[in-house]
């Protein structure tokens, strides 16, 4: 099993290069997203809520960014060289849990955020 910030590097060296399934483009038209709003906001920061390493399509990941304040969920696949981007929806908000810390290590509880600055 992967460390957490290990996923998190992962994801990050992944969004270099962001593939949009179909799907990711028709929620975010619906909900009037643009891709390069979300794409620089991956790229900036995000937060990751779950991670699904034995996806049937591939490792998986569920995380958290804030568009113009709005949280939104993507759903992304990283893989060596390219990230896809399956999915963004706006999460329920009776049923979005808010507690993003995930228990860990000797140090106890620890935030799994990432920011990301600029090109790497």
């Amino acid at each position: 099993m992967k460390a957490w910030g290990d996923i998190i590097n992962h994801i990050t060296k992944s969004l270099k290069t962001i593939l949009w399934r179909k799907h990711a483009r028709v929620e975010a038209e619906s909900d009037n997203i643009s891709e390069s709003d979300l794409e620089d906001v991956l790229r900036r920061e995000f937060t990751l809520v779950e991670h699904y390493p034995d996806d049937p399509y591939g490792e998986s990941v569920l995380v958290l960014v804030f568009i113009g304040g709005q949280p939104m969920h993507v759903v992304l696949s990283p893989r060596e060289e390219f990230c896809y981007l399956v999915t963004v929806y706006v999460p329920d908000s009776g049923k979005m849990e808010w507690n993003l810390y995930r228990k860990g290590g000797e140090g106890g509880m620890k935030e799994y955020s990432c920011r990301c600055g600029g090109s790497t």
